[in-house]
């Protein structure tokens, strides 16, 4: 079993915020690196799979699944669209809206982030149990919630 790294005093800790936030920047530069190779950034990678994964979608879907406004949508797909990985067309649901789909270049290079992701994920595993895991993700899910009331509180 893998040491465990040493944390300082709580009182000297990070906050979970703050903790959350290093957690966030990390992978984020972990995966531009990973992606690099592909021509690819973070954003761009989840808009592929986002479409891979809920097919054709307009560009109103696709920001909840990308964190993202309708305005950053556009932007990506047109960068999306000069690499010739996705296209728009007309929605086949609604004739004023465009659909995205993924190329035939786009779905081969889902297969290649797919590989690597499972590479990353293995090695962002390593030492910790699956208890762990699923401990971590109830935690992360609920201060997603006590954020949104927090928001909501707000506003």
């Amino acid at each position: 079993m893998a040491a465990r790294a040493v944390l300082p005093e709580p009182a000297h800790a990070p906050g979970l915020g703050r903790l959350v936030m290093q957690v966030s920047r990390e992978l984020r530069t972990l995966a531009d690196r990973q992606l690099a190779p592909l021509g690819l950034t973070m954003q761009q990678a989840e808009l592929v799979i986002a479409t891979f994964l809920h097919g054709e979608k307009g560009s109103r879907h696709l920001t909840s699944l990308v964190l993202t406004d309708e305005a950053g949508v556009s932007r990506l797909v047109d960068r999306l669209e000069a690499k010739g990985l996705v296209r728009r067309r007309p929605s086949p649901r609604d004739r004023r809206s465009r659909a995205l789909e993924l190329t035939p270049a786009g779905r081969a290079v889902v297969a290649r982030m797919r590989r690597r992701r499972a590479v990353v994920d293995q090695r962002l595993r390593e030492g910790i149990s699956a208890d762990d895991i699923a401990a971590t993700r109830d935690v992360l899910l609920r201060v997603l919630d006590n954020i949104a009331r927090a928001a909501r509180a707000v506003a």
